[in-house]
């Protein structure tokens, strides 16, 4: 373990589950428990579930399960330690020095980084302004950037020569290792170091605090690729960053565009948009439309209207909506990109574009109306069909009512018609999803295989199951230790966490399921979650304690008994076949009495 047990569950106590996952998704309180479409795989149905009281997740559809901390680890994709850290840092708490070696390394290694690409960015950016960066400049003019963006988002130059940044590094003392860490040098097969980025234009990409964590390039010429991002670094991932965050955070603006290019923020901010965001790469992640809505009351999308740039929206689009975000769609006209709509148009006719953003709604059924030319009477129905399929799955009443009528009389035909085609899908969804509605509080998870493979198909899930119950009820440690102690377990995984459980008991500390989670692996933490859910809602604890004991002994007399009989049948010794005949006997009465109450 990195931390000492009461640093992580420091963290997860003032990490509360529900505000940690609403940042990520739409949570809908249904009695005590919250409910979800799951962010880890696709669904229509809500089937991923919280706890509030017990500070844990489950999907019932995936099977993943765990704390806080897992949550972390599953959706933004990190080790257990990163997302100790991202809490940490969310919940305003200083994480003392690691206490394993490893990770200390990786800070250092971080700091180093940090400190590289600041040098790489002056590098940059000096030769920008230098004789060799001419053509570059004249590019950059082309595309009306001032001097003044041009120093606010330090843009520069990478030269053409291989090594240019790689010796300039060198020579700062900067080792080798530092520069392929920093994914600013390669190597050649002959073990010499290259620049990454050669003949292009370099945009250094900031985290919110300012720091020059890695750099896109775009190149001059006929260089491929067009663009080239960073490698992800210990302290760069671009599935985590938003390019222009650092000053669109700041805007008085309420709201985040979010476009596809660095040049695209540029100019938007150039012009006085402010709270323009580009995604580095076309997918919007999960991880940036959390920090879109962490930043941002309403998000704007503004993504190319080229096919690719449509499919993207969409993507992005729904994961916009599973988390919760209040989204709109700017359509620029002619296909243009925001750049070239504002060097052709002006700024202010871009923010008017702006205020008339289409809703998530009325741009889903655009799309739709793209595709089928609504002269032809059989495209026509399908357009009308999938109309009726987009509203269906719409959540807001009053808007489905209000495009129903728009759209009907746009086509020609009634609004009851249309209303019809509306019920039928979501009938249809009911009928396809509604067994599983109906059971899910009380959901089985029949022939499917629990998320650990390793689990005793006789003794393990009784064994998890006695040990969820000792969480719950503390105060029956003393029972359960006396009749079934460590040694006593079967199922390996459940020894090991009942060796965590007994130990934090016999020293008189709390155990609960929300802190232990923290301790097991995503499978592990799932399985037990699940367990929780489905088989653990005991009315009389004590009672069940002692049926799971008795069942667990009773299993273990049983295969004792099997081994007296084979060696009864094959001992050729007399005496020794009555003694064990003796003991046979012995332990058929207490397996007939254990069968009484178990």
């Amino acid at each position: 373990m990195y931390y000492p047990e009461e640093v992580i569950e420091d963290v997860r106590i003032r990490n509360d589950i529900v505000e940690v996952a609403s940042s990520y998704i739409k949570l809908e309180r249904k009695g005590r428990r919250y409910f979800a479409l799951c962010p880890f795989h696709g669904e229509k149905t809500a089937s991923f579930c919280i706890e509030p009281t017990k500070q844990f997740f489950y999907c019932f559809g995936c099977n993943k399960g765990g704390s806080v901390i897992h949550f972390i680890m599953d959706i933004e994709n990190l080790e257990f330690v990163d997302a100790l850290k991202f809490l940490a840092d969310r919940a305003g708490i200083t994480l003392p020095e690691p206490n394993d070696n490893r990770e200390k390394e990786k800070t250092r290694i971080r700091k180093k980084i940090l400190e590289a690409n600041k040098e790489a960015a002056r590098f940059f950016f000096s030769n920008l302004a230098s004789s060799s960066g001419v053509e570059a400049q004249g590019y950059l003019k082309k595309r009306n950037l001032t001097e003044k963006a041009i120093k606010q988002f330090g843009i520069g130059f990478a030269l053409q020569e291989k090594d240019a940044l790689t010796n300039y590094l060198l020579n700062k003392g900067m080792s080798k290792g530092l520069l392929l860490d920093a994914g600013l040098s390669t190597e050649t097969k002959d073990g010499y170091l290259i620049d990454r980025f050669r003949g292009r234009i370099m945009f250094p990409i900031f985290d919110i605090r300012g720091n020059t964590i890695g750099f896109g390039g775009r190149a001059l010429g006929d260089i491929q690729p067009k663009y080239l991002n960073s490698p992800d670094t210990l302290a760069f991932n671009k599935r985590r960053e938003l390019y222009g965050l650092n000053y669109a955070r700041l805007s008085k603006s309420k709201k985040l565009l979010i476009v596809e290019g660095y040049l695209d923020v540029i100019s938007l901010h150039q012009g006085g948009i402010d709270y323009a965001v580009a995604s580095l790469g076309t997918a919007l992640t999960q991880s940036q439309a959390w920090l879109l809505k962490k930043y941002a009351d309403e998000v704007i999308f503004c993504y190319d209207s080229d096919t690719a740039g449509q499919a993207a929206t969409l993507r992005g689009l729904e994961i916009l909506e599973k988390s919760g975000c209040n989204v709109r769609v700017l359509l620029l006209p002619d296909g243009k990109d925001p750049d070239e709509y504002i060097k052709n148009n002006g700024s202010e006719k871009f923010k008017n574009l702006v205020e008339r953003a289409i809703s998530l709604l009325e741009y889903k059924i655009k799309v739709q109306q793209r595709k089928h030319n609504v002269d032809n009477i059989d495209d026509k129905i399908k357009l009308l069909n999938s109309i009726a399929e987009v509203l269906a799955e719409h959540d807001n009443e009053v808007e489905i009512e209000l495009y129903t009528e728009a759209y009907a009389e746009q086509y020609g035909i009634s609004r009851d018609s249309l209303e019809k085609e509306i019920n039928k899908v979501r009938n249809n969804q009911k009928q396809n999803s509604g067994k599983y509605i109906q059971n899910r509080s009380n959901y089985s998870m029949g022939n499917r295989q629990p998320s650990i493979t390793s689990v005793d198909p006789r003794y393990g899930e009784l064994e998890y199951i006695l040990l969820l119950t000792l969480c719950n009820e503390n105060r029956l440690y003393q029972t359960v230790s006396q009749s079934y102690g460590l040694d006593d377990f079967k199922d390996s995984g459940a020894k090991l966490v009942a060796r965590k459980v007994y130990e934090r008991l016999s020293e008189n500390k709390s155990c609960v399921l929300g802190e232990l989670l923290n301790e097991l692996d995503s499978q592990q933490a799932a399985y037990m979650v699940r367990l929780s859910e489905t088989k653990c809602k005991l009315d009389d604890c004590e009672k069940a304690v002692e049926q799971i004991i008795n069942k667990l002994l009773l299993y273990t007399l049983e295969e004792e008994q099997k081994l007296t009989f084979e060696r009864i049948k094959n001992e050729q010794d007399g005496d020794i076949r009555k003694e064990l005949a003796v003991e046979f006997s012995e332990r058929a009465e207490k397996i007939a009495e254990l069968k009484r109450f178990a």
